[in-house]
């Protein structure tokens, strides 16, 4: 069978679903078309569409009143539109004036209810193939209904990061999930025969989750180069004309991403409006909604709602640093700085924090409380600062003024609403489709996530997580980011000697022995006060 192309209009009284079809001929007879409940069924072989609703249709059609037929089939819904290759149904609402939202969102209206992802440990013990009949379970019922409520208290949403104690793996053989909900083995190990430059763990197929937080941490330190961020910064703060010129970072703060300026522009007038932008999809949106996501129900570990709502913050900072970098135009590179930069890609992280109950074991000799802070910190302030770290570490323009506005821009994209981070996921999305070794990436996380955003993110919890990441970001500073250093090296042990700074220290440091040497002492405290 066939899914076809189609479009969705409404009016008061009815639904009208445009189905294109290509070079077929037919009678009227060939037809089925079919509502029951929500759920709307079009059937012209090899054709077949079937649409779920978060509103009910009306199962028998209501008569007209110059209609003498009282026999009415369901042939009467759909009609040849002449001239195009197109069939046009006309579904009546079982409650005229109710309003169908999302009708463009294609993946949601197609999800399937039996095709769902099920959380690893609901999957049942015995056998391989069983038949299942009745009521689903408790637990699964339970679940759904914590989901339901959960994604409708956004303003009540605790960002605060759980500290849970993990039950004994012991599959190290066997290797460990990651992904989406963490449904996912063998397929990131498997890239790296390929090229996979993106992933950064060691062994990605047999590493534990909080041996994954270790990890990078423990690189993103030895990653930073003080010499290029402090080179950077001199070149923008007491570079020539021609430096600046050259290094382009002047241009590149002045530049808006296209996402953004929407945004910005439609805020300009409806400055007070408390409802989300209203955002349109293209055809070539619709079209990758409908054809290049999975239709899934998804009914996903508890936590990890949260954690997915934070994988699409730190995808979004990659976003439009990326875009900020490339003056809007995506390259052959766009995929792997976005990779880079998002930790839920570039090591499979989705935990961000050492969860200390769990039995840690020696993995690294540097320091992990310059990196992790005090426990009341939450989540989104861990993904801002990591964001802004790998920021530092990796592209080719390493200022903290730049990444920082990248994260403005995240809030921004956020204010805008569901649909409009919508956008900007799909196109992460088809960046990462198109790349010959990193749609694994989409394989893994981008498909899965896409597709539970469109049919599950809650306008409610995108608000919250904007003005609570804005309250974050506002009290982030050169003065709060800090990296251990290499600053020796132990010449019996061989061994390199870290100092703890930040980049305000390293920025003093650097400014001092600068101004100093060009006979400037008199300005040397007014400018590192």
């Amino acid at each position: 069978m066939i899914t076809p192309r189609f479009e969705i209009t409404q009016d008061d009284s009815y639904l009208y679903v445009k189905i294109h079809i290509t070079s077929l001929r037919f009678n009227s007879d060939s037809i089925e078309v079919n509502a029951t409940g929500n759920v709307l069924i079009f059937h012209l072989s090899p054709y077949y569409l079937r649409l779920r609703f978060d509103h009910p249709l009306q199962e028998e059609p209501e008569l007209e009143d110059n209609t003498d037929d009282k026999t009415i089939t369901e042939k009467s819904m759909a009609s040849l539109i002449p001239g195009e290759e197109a069939i046009m149904l006309k579904v009546p609402k079982l409650n005229k004036g109710e309003v169908f939202e999302d009708l463009d969102l294609h993946s949601k209206l197609l999800a399937r209810i039996g095709d769902t992802m099920t959380p690893a440990d609901s999957i049942p013990k015995g056998p391989l193939i069983q038949e299942i009949e009745g009521e689903p379970s408790n637990d699964n019922s339970s679940n759904k209904n914590y989901l339901e409520n959960i994604e409708r208290t956004g303003k009540q949403f605790d960002w605060e990061i759980e500290q849970n104690v993990q039950p004994e793996v012991t599959n190290d053989i066997l290797g460990f999930k990651y992904g989406f909900d963490n449904n996912y083995s063998d397929l990131i190990g498997v890239s790296l025969s390929n090229g996979n430059d993106i992933n950064e763990l060691n062994d990605p197929e047999h590493t534990k989750e909080n041996d994954r937080v270790k990890e990078r941490l423990n690189k993103e330190n030895f990653k930073f180069d003080p010499e290029y961020y402090i080179s950077e910064y001199m070149t923008a703060k007491y570079g020539t004309e021609e430096d600046i010129e050259i290094n382009g970072i002047k241009e590149l703060m002045k530049f808006t991403p296209p996402l953004v300026k929407e945004f910005l522009k439609w805020y300009k007038k409806n400055s007070n409006e408390e409802n989300p932008m209203p955002v349109e999809f293209n055809d070539k949106e619709q079209h990758q909604m409908q054809n290049n996501l999975p239709k899934k129900e998804y009914l996903i570990y508890q936590k990890c709602v949260k954690t997915n709502y934070i994988t699409i913050l730190s995808l979004l900072f990659s976003y439009n640093f990326e875009q900020i970098e490339n003056e809007g135009v995506h390259n052959s590179e766009t995929s792997w700085t976005i990779g880079k930069l998002t930790p839920q890609i570039s090591f499979l992280d989705q935990q961000l924090k050492l969860d200390k109950l769990v039995e840690e074991k020696p993995l690294m000799e540097i320091s992990d409380v310059s990196a992790q802070k005090d426990e009341e910190d939450n989540i989104i302030r861990l993904a801002i600062e990591c964001g802004l770290k790998r920021s530092l570490s990796y592209p080719l323009h390493r200022n903290f003024q730049l990444s920082k506005k990248a994260w403005t821009n995240t809030y921004y994209i956020l204010r805008g609403g569901k649909r409009l981070v919508i956008k900007a996921l799909l196109d992460i999305h088809e960046c990462f489709r198109f790349h010959d070794i990193y749609y694994v990436y989409n394989k893994v996380l981008l498909d899965d996530l896409c597709s539970w955003f469109i049919s599950y993110g809650d306008e409610f919890i995108i608000r919250s997580l904007a003005i609570q990441m804005k309250r974050e970001l506002d009290s982030v500073s050169e003065e709060t980011i800090n990296f251990d250093c290499i600053s020796d090296v132990n010449l019996e042990t061989a061994e390199p000697v870290t100092e703890n700074l930040t980049l305000r220290e390293m920025e003093i440091l650097t400014e001092t022995e600068y101004l100093s040497q060009n006979g400037n002492e008199q300005n040397v405290a007014d400018s590192v006060l």
